[in-house]
C-alpha cells in the first residue's frame, strides 16, 4: 500500500451581521505542508477584507492510496478452550 499527497485546501468561517451561524469561504491551492501560523495569517487578512470575524478554520487534505491487488484476510484470533 502506498499513500501519495494529491491537494489540499482550507475553509474559513466568517460571522458577522448577516451570517450569525457563519459562513465558509474556502480556498482551493494550499501547499501539502501548510503551518497553522500560514493559515492563521491569512485568516487576519481576509478579515481586513470582508465585515466580520473569522471564527475558524480548517484545512483539508486528499491522498490517494495504491491498494494491493490481493489483501489478505486479518488471521482468526484462536478461541482459549475452557
Amino acid at each position: 500500500m502506498q499513500k501519495e499527497w494529491m491537494k489540499a485546501s482550507v475553509s474559513y468561517t466568517l460571522v458577522n451581521a448577516d451570517h450569525k451561524k457563519g459562513v465558509k469561504h474556502s480556498f482551493s491551492n494550499v501547499a501539502k505542508d501548510v503551518k497553522a501560523e500560514a493559515v492563521s495569517a491569512f485568516g487576519n487578512i481576509l478579515e481586513t477584507l470582508v465585515d466580520g470575524d473569522i471564527t475558524d478554520a480548517a484545512v483539508t487534505s486528499t491522498d490517494r492510496v495504491t491498494v494491493d491487488e490481493k489483501a489478505t484476510a486479518p488471521a482468526t484470533p484462536v478461541v482459549p478452550v475452557a
